[in-house]
């Protein structure tokens, strides 16, 4: 088992800092680093040697945790003597995102409340907010979930209120990372894409970059959670090009450790190998030992894989004692689960059995719902009573063999009525989302109608309405006219023009509202005669039908010939394609219509429902409805296709 906790703690430590930085354009970290101790060389005032010490404090986090906690010290003396609270208080919060970085998390909530002290004092609300954030990080390390959820949220509703985007954004990040810890990857992928998306639009800097960086590696945890590995290589590469670029160390470690763990699962040995020991060799210029030490987990995870038993053992023994005396609880459930692995594989039975127990007691600390829980003591127990078993086997083996039956049984019996109780929450969680869907479904009905009504009370008013307020006039002028035989002639036949022209403005209407064909022959008849009147030398249009019956659902008929209707619409305006390729298949069961394209594409994440995305979401709706299934696969530059499948 790969350490995915601990990943994930160490990965979170990227997002949590709101403090603001000059900005820096075409430079790395070193150096602004480098620059910055320039600067110093200069004999500045002590206000501005005191804030190049807090601006290296916050660069060197990223690069040596050491270099980071010298220039600390030395900023908050030189500040103190200046007596500037509003810099001491930045001094302290730069601090505490050092003291995280490097898993110390009792030295970064103490130096994030001085902080937070001082902006009280101050009724620095923005600066307040920003500590919110931070502070929620530390508590969701320490898997304090609902108290950072709830700092996170009212740090984001401060922001919002603010319009701060970027600070918005970077919210987002950590909740999205939240959702990964909560195992919620659809809500994880949706904050943190949005915060990149964010980032991505902002004219690039350090900064911006940093950001980025980390982004893209959360991203990537949240697609290997969903075991689309694909996906999940392309970000950590991504993350790892950004990282080093802007001089990110410890970001350009975590993005190839990731990638040696995601070559583990694999089993690309070679390729897990080399960024193993790329990222153990970045950790040591960054000076974190406990990230150095828990680098050696995911380095004996491979050698287990490669079945190295002993050179893994070899490793967790050397790196145990670092993490008992950090009491890295993630890092020592990694550490104990891998051990007992080992020791079982090599038959040594007592050994295998302290560590599982240690695994199981320090398991028991850290889950968070009392059903997991119980079933960890279930199991401890379970195997005290399989000892218990082996020395009255001396006894009675009769007896031996009626214990071991009956806690089976019981064993057995438990894990049904949690399952019967699994099954039954999911049950209804699902109903309710089925219902909370329906009624999305119909109130996005209702709008489109009521949004058709609207158009054609328009069409009424301003187009056959006024056509007809014509007519009446020319009819009111007829009798003036009745002496004069040219004149009466021509007002009788302008009138004769316009009545044909709002004729035919009604046939229209009535073609839109429902077309003849639909309504006379059939939905092929109907798909038909759409297809003909579509056609020309620029979109050539192909409809293939296969089982079509006349006797369709006349609901189907008309919602299917909508969905077709409004999907050729959205490729004349939107696709620049050449060609449209249309099938219908009818089953016992089902109606299956396939619609396919060669014009641009879109990404689908990117859609603005309230814009280009509005065809796509009346052809949604319409399927909800008839409970149907909608799937739209398009990408950028690969055209787009359709399909939907609707229940008869």
């Amino acid at each position: 088992m790969l350490p995915f906790k601990n990943l994930l703690l160490r990965v979170l430590f990227f997002l949590t800092f709101l403090t603001s930085f000059p900005v820096m354009k075409a430079q790395n970290l070193q150096e602004v680093i480098t620059n910055l101790k320039t600067e110093l060389t200069k004999s500045p005032d002590d206000k501005k040697r005191a804030s190049i010490y807090s601006d290296l404090t916050w660069y060197y986090a990223s690069v040596s945790v050491d270099s980071a906690l010298h220039y600390g010290k030395k900023a908050i003396t030189a500040t103190e003597i200046l007596k500037d609270s509003t810099l001491l208080a930045q001094i302290y919060s730069d601090l505490g995102a050092v003291h995280f970085r490097n898993n110390d998390f009792k030295n970064s909530e103490r130096n994030y409340l001085q902080s937070y002290q001082i902006r009280k004092k101050q009724n620095n609300i923005a600066g307040i907010a920003k500590l919110n954030n931070n502070l929620a990080s530390v508590y969701q390390s320490t898997f304090q979930y609902k108290k950072a959820m709830k700092m996170y949220l009212e740090a984001l509703n401060f922001f919002e209120s603010k319009a701060d985007e970027k600070n918005i954004n970077a919210t987002k990040a950590n909740i999205g990372l939240l959702f990964i810890d909560l195992k919620d990857n659809t809500n994880a992928i949706k904050y943190i894409t949005e915060a990149i998306d964010f980032f991505e639009e902002q004219d690039k800097n350090v900064e911006f970059d940093n950001k980025l960086c980390e982004n893209y590696l959360n991203l990537g945890k949240a697609f290997q959670m969903k075991k689309d590995y694909a996906t999940a290589e392309k970000y950590y590469n991504k993350s790892s090009e950004i990282c080093n670029k802007v001089g990110n160390k410890q970001g350009y470690a975590f993005s190839k450790r990731n990638l040696g763990n995601l070559n583990t699962l694999l089993k690309n040995d070679s390729a897990a190998e080399l960024n193993l020991k790329i990222s153990k060799e970045t950790r040591k210029e960054f000076n974190s030992k406990l990230d150095t030490e828990s680098n050696d987990i995911d380095v004996a995870q491979n050698l287990i894989v490669q079945e190295k038993f002993l050179e893994a053992k070899r490793i967790l023994l050397k790196i145990l004692p670092v993490f008992e005396k950090e009491n890295s609880k993630e890092n020592l459930l990694s550490t104990y689960k891998l051990l007992t692995n080992i020791y079982h594989h090599s038959s040594q039975t007592d050994s295998a059995d302290l560590f599982f127990e240690k695994y199981v007691a320090l398991d028991s600390d850290l889950v968070n719902t009392s059903v997991n829980k119980d079933t960890s003591e279930m199991e401890k127990k379970y195997r005290s009573l399989q000892k218990d078993n082996e020395i009255l086997s001396q006894k009675s083996k009769i007896f031996k063999t009626n214990v071991i039956v009956f806690s089976l049984l019981g064993f057995l019996l438990m894990g049904f009525i949690y399952y019967k109780n699994y099954q039954n929450k999911q049950k209804i969680k699902l109903q309710k989302e089925i219902l909370h869907q329906q009624d999305l479904a119909t109130k996005a009905v209702m709008n489109a109608e009521d949004n058709e009504r609207k158009r054609m009370a328009t069409h009424l008013h301003d187009g056959i309405g006024q056509l007809l307020t014509a007519a009446n006039m020319n009819m009111s002028v007829l009798d003036e006219y009745k002496k004069d035989e040219n004149n009466f002639t021509k007002v009788l036949n302008k009138t004769r023009e316009i009545l044909a022209e709002a004729m035919l403005d009604v046939r229209t209407l009535s073609h839109q509202i429902m077309p003849n064909m639909l309504i006379k022959n059939s939905l092929a008849d109907a798909l038909r005669d759409l297809i003909s009147k579509t056609n020309s030398p620029k979109l050539h249009l192909e409809l293939k039908m296969e089982g079509l019956k006349k006797d369709l659902n006349q609901n189907i008929q008309v919602v299917m010939y909508r969905i077709i209707q409004e999907c050729i619409n959205n490729t004349i305006k939107h696709a620049k394609a050449n060609k449209v390729e249309i099938s219908l298949i009818q089953s016992n069961d089902m109606i299956e219509a396939i619609f396919k394209d060669d014009g641009i594409g879109f990404n689908p994440l990117k859609i603005n429902s309230r814009n280009d995305g509005l065809g796509l979401e009346n052809i949604r709706s319409r399927i909800d409805m008839l409970k149907g299934d909608l799937k739209i696969d398009s990408a950028e530059g690969k055209g787009t296709s359709i399909i939907m499948k609707i229940p008869i």
